[in-house]
């Protein structure tokens, strides 16, 4: 029964719940109804009234109209569900009411669509707090910080809700169309209002129209071009500028959705000024962007260069040059630059020539421009419009290469009417001139070349001999030469124009018989020489003209070649005469004569015949027949280098000393002293006359030479020595006047002693005072290279009565004679040495960076004051190959001069031994002979490999490394399992090279792993860079780390040494790395466990407060309600009555 009875009490619960929930039926008017209701409840509502009170609590709903959102605009009524009558919101509210709201919710709906995590109750919710917010400042509601409960809506949410709306409407009034409906019937009133966006932007993207011009040339710029936005296409109502950015691109500007005007009020950089009107259709919501295109300004004004000649400064070449095919480099940049500061590479570069054209005046002119006409290589020109043009920026030209027959070198422009001469790169630049690019400076120059010029060089020549030189006593000297030009073009020589066939110089030989212009003198072209006048002595016989043209600037045509010199004939003539003896007037025969040319040296004898009589001519004896043999009168006579011609004299032109010689014929007599004859006149035979003789006795000379130092017959070799040779002279006359001359000859090859290509003389000019006379002459040389030579003294005699002919009346050369002869021993240097370490003395050094090893050089046998330069380098033992060290030898010289024979000195060598440990070292020296700079004699040397007093030995440095860990703090061995705790590792290193840069890297292990301690998965390490000061020292290094984990551990410091004088490429050089070293380890004392802390007491939740009051709007028919109420109510106390009487019964 009781579970009938609960059965029952839970169906008519239920029935009641789904009567209650049913929606009221409203009664219909005839006029268009729509249907609201409020379907679901979006959050609770707290009415805060303006002094802070809260008026009422209640829970709202969603409300729709036809399912479509709608809002309460009464907050004072509540709502009921049913059909409505709607009405232009414009027939109740202002349209700043309507903008008001209307404006909120899409504040509203904007900031709900952008912040995730807002539900769409409550997005609802915020929407229907700012009407209400909106409509109580309108409406006098005294609400106007309406708001939901905290707990549904945070506050910072709903408190940056309401600011931002309130900031919106300030803002888009005037952007949005607004407007809205609201529906009256049953209950309270609801509204719809809507925010149309009724503005869209406007933009513009510019452009350039000729890309191949502005792309990437910081003359042109697309930025800041600004245009102005009209209303009207007369464009006079301005609404907005725009102002163009780097990309062409403006930024928008909002406009009402219409149709506007665009006009460009002010051209960017380098562009032209846009006057066209263009449209612009704005659509709402929408971005509309208007395409323009500037065009840049260039120049079409483009510069032509005329050629001329620097010389004449007229467009005519001379001789055979020509100005067509000068060739220009052109080259443009993409700026402004001055010569200075021009960038390394062009934007576009060209090259061009000059070509011959007709101008106006019908004369010939040699232009160049930027044209294909013109174009020999180089990039595409810049074109606009179909035309060759420049950008703005920079244009420079220069000369690259002269035309045929002239320089590049001194070339310069010149513009018109102007002074200014501009050589090697002219410069110009293209910049904006109001609407227009112009170009600096002026569009047309004339550009000098100057011409090539040259000269030539004519040998005179002896027809016979095809030498250079005169024979005899002539001379080439004076031979003028006609320069005649053959060009058709005009040349300037020496500041006059000649033309065709004129002799534009003349030129005359010198002594060499060469004739030369300056380098100079003739322009490009072709020329003849031609002779005009022979030299003194010779013949016009044989000249020839000879052609020749000048190519090469600065250089001489040489035509002095046998091929190309101009020859001539000299003048021959020939002598006859008688020899007698005086008083008897007796014909001598087979007397010789010497006849010698006072000019050339050359000698011939000819012989009288049986009657006295001599003669050169072929009539006499002819010139082929025993040529100059001398021996007989019927010997031939001929002088020169010529083959003997019976045509010709038998003396060139030429004055010739006439010598008579001592023979059988004229024994005892005195012999006529020699005379001259002069051979002026060719094929002339010149009459001697009579020659006679008379008789007398004879000197004799005795000479004894040796050093002068010390008297002996041999001299060591040296620099300078001094030979004094004793002669004694017996048959002098006195109160004569004599010359004593002597030299020294090399007896092994019997030929005379020339030290630096000069002979070895002297000679002594005295008076005898009696017949018999003893004098020293003494002879100072060189005699460095003469060790072993045998040197013999000769000497002649000469008579001085007549200074200007000497007679040689005795003389002493005998290479045989051993008083004239001294013996140059050779010269010995000794070299002794000994090698240790500069440092300490020894013969051992410790391996390193830097080391130096001394010689002491012991040296004997030197010659005082001679300069020497001892060098010196270090060999290695093993290898007996010369030590290099990063690729280079260990070297060192020493230059001093003797100040005695035997001498100590020492010598150094620097360098670096870090690699040389357990190498043996030998220092191997040369000593050289530096009194000539540029030609070193090497005059002793010391190599020997296995010597020991050259010897040194390079062992290997030993770094040790002994270290103590500790607790920085405390200095003991153990340490706290702290967070923060640190060890000091001190580490004692021994042989250290001082000076040199070394890092110390060292890290923790754990000693129970034998693995590097991680602390938070990384390695506890450190390191120490420090300079050694000493070869041992003590350094620190720490290492700090969190410990609180390592309780119980044993921690082993490990350490590295490196050498890092190369950071780039370190060096290990010692470790210590014994993980059962006492001294390295410390260990981490274990952490006391600490009690158990009590679990804290949950506190209780508190419940969620559950909203009694009613909400507006609520459409639960009231009555149902409470029929709910009591029917509940019954079922719960029937239940209670059930309960209690069943425990009583039990």
């Amino acid at each position: 029964m009781i579970k009938i009875m609960k059965r029952l009490l839970t169906g008519v619960l239920t029935l009641a719940t789904v009567f209650t929930a049913l929606p009221t039926t409203a009664v219909h008017a005839a006029q268009t109804q729509y249907w609201t209701e409020s379907a679901e409840r979006v959050g609770i509502v707290e009415k805060v009234m303006n002094d802070g009170s809260i008026g009422s609590t209640f829970n709202e709903g969603h409300m729709t109209v036809e399912g479509e959102d709608a809002y309460c605009i009464d907050i004072n009524t509540n709502f009921k569900n049913g059909y409505k009558t709607r009405a232009d919101a414009s027939t109740r509210m202002s349209a700043d009411q309507i903008a008001d709201v209307a404006l909120s919710i899409e504040y509203v709906k904007q900031y709900t669509d952008s912040h995730k995590g807002i539900s769409s109750q409550h997005a609802y919710l915020l929407r229907q707090l700012v009407v209400w917010q909106r409509l109580s400042v309108h409406l006098g509601w005294g609400c106007d910080n309406v708001r939901a409960a905290y707990d549904e809506i945070p506050k910072a949410i709903q408190d940056e809700v309401f600011a931002g709306a309130k900031a919106f409407v300030k803002e888009n009034k005037g952007r949005y169309d607004c407007y809205g409906y609201i529906y009256t019937g049953g209950g309270q009133d609801i509204g719809q209002f809507y925010a149309k966006l009724a503005v869209g932007n406007g933009k513009i993207q510019k452009s350039s129209s000729n890309t191949g011009i502005t792309e990437s040339n910081d003359c042109y710029s697309i930025a800041g071009a600004t245009y102005g936005v009209y209303a009207d296409k007369s464009c006079k109502e301005q609404l907005a500028t725009l102002t163009t950015e780097n990309s062409g691109s403006t930024e928008t500007v909002e406009l009402k959705a219409a149709t506007y005007y665009v006009k460009e009020t002010k051209a960017p950089k380098g562009f032209q000024l846009d006057k066209n009107v263009y449209t612009l259709t704005v659509k709402a919501g929408e971005t509309a962007t208007l395409k323009v295109s500037d065009t840049p300004k260039v120049t079409d004004t483009l510069i032509e260069l005329f050629k001329i000649d620097m010389e004449t400064s007229k467009a005519d070449p001379q001789g055979n040059a020509s100005l067509e095919g000068a060739e220009f480099v052109w080259k443009y940049y993409d700026g402004y630059y001055t010569k200075d500061n021009l960038p390394a590479e062009p934007t576009r570069t060209w090259t061009t020539k000059t070509k011959a054209e007709k101008g106006s005046d019908n004369a010939i002119h040699y232009i160049t421009r930027l044209a294909d006409s013109y174009k020999v290589s180089g990039d595409s020109f810049y074109t606009q419009n179909g035309t060759v043009c420049l950008p703005l920026g920079t244009i420079t030209v220069e000369e690259k290469s002269a035309p045929n027959g002239y320089l590049l070198e001194g070339a310069y422009m010149q513009a018109a009417g102007s002074s200014e001469q501009i050589k090697g790169l002219y410069v110009a630049q293209i910049t904006e001139d109001s609407e227009l690019a112009v170009l600096s400076g002026s569009n047309q120059y004339s550009v000098s070349d100057k011409v090539i010029r040259g000269g030539v060089k004519i040998q005179k020549r002896d027809f016979e001999t095809k030498d250079t030189k005169a024979q005899g006593g002539a001379t080439l000297k004076d031979t003028a030469f006609a320069i005649i030009s053959l060009n058709d073009n005009a040349v300037l020589v020496d500041g006059k124009l000649y033309r065709k066939n004129e002799t534009v110089k003349t030129i005359h030989t010198g002594i060499d018989g060469i004739a030369a212009t300056d380098t100079d003198t003739l322009p490009f072209g072709k020329y003849r020489l031609e002779e005009t006048s022979a030299p003194e002595g010779y013949l016009t016989d044989g000249a020839k003209a000879v052609e020749f043209e000048i190519t090469e600037n600065g250089k001489i045509v040489d035509l002095t070649d046998e091929e190309h010199s101009i020859y001539n004939q000299i003048k021959r003539g020939d002598i006859e005469g008688v020899k007698i003896a005086a008083g008897t007037h007796k014909r001598l025969a087979n007397v010789p004569f010497r006849i010698t040319s006072k000019t050339t040296g050359e000698s011939h004898v000819i012989v009288t015949d049986a009657n006295g009589q001599f003669s050169t001519s072929a009539d006499w004896v002819s010139h082929t027949q025993n040529t100059n043999e001398g021996k007989t009168s019927e010997d031939g006579i001929w002088f020169g280098t010529s083959a003997p011609d019976d045509s010709k004299g038998a003396l060139p032109y030429d004055t010739y000393t006439i010598e008579e010689l001592c023979c059988d014929s004229n024994k005892g007599m005195t012999l006529i002293p020699a005379f001259d004859v002069v051979v002026s006149r060719d094929k002339t035979v010149i009459d001697l006359g009579t020659l006679t003789d008379e008789y007398e006795p004879e000197i004799t000379i005795h000479t004894t030479a040796a050093d002068k130092a010390t008297g002996e017959k041999s001299i060591v070799a040296g620099k300078s020595v001094t030979i004094v040779d004793t002669v004694t002279l017996d048959g002098l006359k006195k109160g004569t006047k004599y010359q004593l001359k002597g030299w020294q000859m090399v007896k092994a090859e019997n030929a005379q002693l020339l030290v630096d290509g000069k002979p070895v003389e002297n000679d002594y000019t005295f008076t005898a005072k009696k017949s018999r006379m003893e004098i020293e002459m003494t002879f100072t040389f060189n005699a460095s290279a003469l060790g072993g030579s045998d040197l013999v003294t000769f000497e002649e005699l000469y008579d001085l009565s007549n200074p200007d002919e000497p007679i040689k009346v005795a003389e002493h050369k005998d290479i045989e004679d051993d008083g004239q002869t001294v013996t140059i021993t050779e010269r010995v240097i000794t070299v002794h040495t000994t090698a240790t370490s500069k440092t300490t003395g020894e013969k051992m050094i410790v391996a390193g960076k830097e080391v130096t090893i001394v010689d002491t050089v012991t040296l004997d046998g030197l010659e005082t004051g001679t300069e020497y330069q001892l060098k010196g380098w270090q060999m290695v033992k093993s290898e007996n190959a010369q030590l290099l060290v990063d690729g280079k030898p260990v070297e060192n010289d020493l230059t001093f001069t003797a100040t005695d024979s035997k001498m100590e000195i020492q010598i150094e060598f620097t360098f670096n031994a870090s690699e040389l440990a357990g190498k043996e070292l030998v220092t191997f020296e040369e000593l050289y002979d530096v009194t000539n700079p540029d030609e070193p004699i090497k005059v002793a040397e010391h190599k020997d490999i296995n010597d020991k007093g050259q010897t040194v030995t390079i062992t290997e440095r030993i770094i040790t490394m002994h270290t103590t860990a500790c607790d920085k703090a405390t200095g003991e061995k153990t340490i706290n399992a702290d967070k923060e705790v640190t060890i000091v590792d001190t580490v004692t290193l021994d042989g250290l090279e001082t000076g040199t840069q070394y890092q110390l890297k060292g890290w923790q292990m754990v000693k129970s792993k034998n693995a590097q301690l991680l602390v938070g998965g990384k390695p506890v390490e450190n390191d120490l860079t420090f300079t050694a000061t000493d070869s041992k020292m003590e350094v620190q290094i720490e290492f700090t780390f969190n410990a609180s984990e390592l309780g119980g551990k044993e921690l082993v410091t490990f350490e590295e040494l490196y050498d890092v004088t190369n950071p780039d490429e370190p060096i290990k050089i010692a470790e210590h790395k014994n993980i059962e070293d006492e001294g390295q380890t410390v260990t981490v004392k274990e952490q006391p466990e600490s009690p158990a802390t009590p679990e804290e007491s949950n506190t209780p939740e508190t419940p969620n407060r559950t909203g009694s009051s009613p909400k507006t709007g609520d459409n639960t028919p009231l009555a149902a309600l409470l029929a709910m109420l009591g029917i509940s109510s019954a079922g719960l106390i029937f239940a209670a009555h059930k309960r209690f009487y069943k425990k009583k019964a039990d």
